[in-house]
């Protein structure tokens, strides 16, 4: 039987011990004055054969430790591959069409080893920011047919088999909406042996604001909506074309159908397209809260200022509004934003305005003076010949914006009487002609305003109403767009 080096060392340490003491014998029988010396001879043999047995024993631990440590660098380097594994193919599956809506959305279960999430709202791992509650927003979503007609609604595995005994599995995912980013952990295993990995992708939201949103339809009659934000949102249920779905942008070739469906194409005798935004047809719903509350201010009737209180939301209410001629509610926000809760219908005629202010020398936000109608039925606003509502968002979940104007009233460029944002029931104008079609649910009370453009003009700057936007879920479709960072990570 051939020995392992290891144990060859300790059998050479052994027989030079009992040649040692062979030796010290021999010596003894043929000398008696080497007696002196049996009491020194004798344990240094000894010694110099237990160092012998150590020096083996030393080597045969170092063998087998480095023989452990190769294997547990091969098991972690097969757990490592498994996640990789894993990170490769679950891209795979977020890249699929049908997965597409899962980029912007959270999966974050809770880790058992903290009791919280494994991530927080920042996709970092152990920032401080985890939380209590499971989160999972991939479990309810769904494909959007607004915008992706015919498609499957998402699937996604969590986990799966890697090589012949390695696993991955998909432990948590979160969306950061601030900086366009996602983080997701994967895990690798291979028998006893784990590894992480967290990689944080780009992701591409498109931006489409909804400057003008409808819970049913828009007939807007040739009248313009212009800015950068002036992008429309009907329900194409209520529309000229209810069987026409998705979004189209100026120049696009269904274009024209989606003019025709707000009765504003070819159909009902207009040449151009007034609208500088995206045109979407797509059911949303209005979630936003109202409350109303405030100090009670009669019935706005006559020229009067309203002003922020500062310290937070300044909130006045009345029962309805009916300015004329060159009556002016102007109010001041610089303090702080206003709300303006309004019961029942109102109207502005000839030059009477609602004006935002601020005094400090900054641009009035439109966020900061919101209009909102309260009442649930037969109350809209009416807006007549010049008259203007100046940078304001204008809340009517039950109720419609009828626009009866005959020209521009708004001391903004462009020709408007309605600067601002709308999210109503129906935005209605008035008929070019008595010819023309009439709207769904007419009820036969419109003027008729021949010739009349002017309409809404949404402002460039929207960042204050990002809470009012983040109640409503819009038809986006986020795109993956490439790898910011990648690490092995310990939980």
């Amino acid at each position: 039987m051939v020995l392992p080096n290891s144990l060859k060392i300790v059998q050479r340490a052994f027989v030079s011990t009992l040649v040692a003491s062979s030796a010290f014998s021999v010596a003894d029988s043929q000398s008696r004055y080497q007696k002196a010396d049996q009491g020194f001879a004798l344990p240094l043999a000894i010694g110099l054969g237990l160092v012998m047995l150590t020096l083996g024993m030393t080597t045969i631990l170092v063998s087998q430790n480095s023989r452990s440590t190769a294997w547990q660098r091969k098991e972690s380097g097969a757990s490592q591959a498994s996640a990789e594994g894993g990170f490769a193919r679950t891209l795979a599956q977020l890249m699929r069409p049908n997965n597409a809506v899962l980029l912007a959305r959270n999966y974050d279960p809770i880790n058992p080893k903290t009791g919280k999430t494994y991530f927080g709202p920042d996709g970092m791992l152990n920032s401080g920011d985890e939380e209590s509650a499971a989160i999972d927003e991939w479990g309810s979503a769904t494909t959007t047919p607004c915008i992706s007609p015919g498609i499957a609604p998402p699937n996604i595995s969590y986990s799966g088999a890697f090589g012949t005994s390695g696993q991955y599995t998909l432990k948590a995912y979160r969306y950061n909406q601030t900086q366009k980013t996602a983080s997701f952990l994967i895990e690798g295993t291979r028998d006893a042996s784990a590894s992480y990995i967290v990689t944080t992708l780009r992701v591409d939201t498109p931006e489409v604001f909804p400057g003008v949103l409808t819970s049913r339809s828009i007939y807007l009659q040739g009248r313009t909506v212009t800015g950068n934000n002036g992008n429309l949102f009907y329900n194409p249920g209520y529309s000229a074309s209810p069987t026409f779905t998705g979004g189209t942008s100026p120049g696009d070739s269904k274009r024209s159908q989606s003019l025709d469906a707000i009765w504003s194409g070819s159909t009902d005798g207009f040449s151009g397209d007034a609208v500088k935004g995206k045109i979407t047809a797509c059911p949303i719903a209005f979630t936003w809260p109202v409350t109303p509350q405030g100090t009670d201010l009669g019935v706005l009737n006559s020229s009067r200022t309203l002003t922020a209180a500062g310290g937070g939301i300044t909130y006045y209410q009345t029962p309805e509004i009916q300015l004329t001629g060159n009556d002016t509610v102007t109010v001041d926000t610089t303090s702080g934003p206003v709300y303006l809760y309004v019961h029942w219908w109102s109207s502005l005629r000839g030059n009477s305005k609602i004006q935002n202010i601020r005094t400090d020398g900054q641009p009035p936000r439109v966020g900061d003076l919101r209009i909102i109608m309260t009442a649930i039925d037969g109350a809209p606003l009416d807006l007549y010949d010049t008259s203007c509502i100046d940078t304001a968002f204008f809340y009517s979940p039950y109720l419609d914006l009828q626009i009866q104007t005959t020209g521009d009233g708004c001391p903004s460029p462009g020709n408007s009487n309605f600067d601002g944002v709308v999210w109503v029931e129906d935005v209605v104008n008035a008929p070019s002609s008595s010819t023309t079609r009439p709207p769904s649910d007419y009820d036969g009370t419109l003027i008729t305003t021949t010739g009349a453009t002017s309409g809404i003009a949404v402002p460039e700057d929207v960042s204050s109403l990002a809470d009012v936007l983040s109640t409503v879920e819009l038809p986006v479709k986020p795109k993956f767009r490439d790898v910011k960072t990648w690490q092995r990570v310990r939980l």
